[in-house]
């Protein structure tokens, strides 16, 4: 039952970031054009252009989101995930510097991305799983 739930786990959570990050490579001025996008630059300085960061975004997303999908890497691409979303609630929905509706629906957001943070956790500490591209190579070698 154990490796059937992880296998269930590995699809549905991954599923928000591949969608996101084909959409942010479709529109790649609309993350490079983002708010949380600006304070991260304000924050690191102009390390590179907007469009660039946008599409390193959307790479980690996509790239990320897939390897938890198939468990392949996948403890690498959870943590990857894992600091991305830890860095999308520091910048982009940091709703402590914020009020009213605002406020109200960054915490909402931060706080789903915090517990689409514990699921990475777990992926990152137990890995994929019996049914995964990880342990059909395990098995193979």
């Amino acid at each position: 039952m154990g490796d059937i739930a992880l296998a269930i786990g590995r699809v549905a959570i991954p599923i928000v970031f591949i969608v996101s990050g084909v959409a942010k490579f479709l529109n790649v001025s609309g993350i490079a054009n983002h708010p949380g996008l600006t304070n991260f630059m304000n924050a690191f300085g102009e390390i590179t252009s907007r469009t660039t960061l946008g599409y390193i975004i959307a790479t980690i997303e996509v790239v990320g989101g897939i390897s938890v999908l198939i468990g392949f890497k996948t403890r690498w691409g959870a943590i990857a995930l894992l600091l991305f979303t830890a860095c999308t609630i520091i910048f982009a929905h940091n709703f402590w510097t914020m009020e009213g509706a605002a406020r109200a629906a960054n915490q909402v957001q931060a706080l789903k991305n915090l517990a689409i943070m514990g699921g990475l956790l777990a992926f990152a500490v137990m890995g994929s799983g019996r049914y995964s591209m990880d342990d059909l190579v395990a098995t193979r070698t």
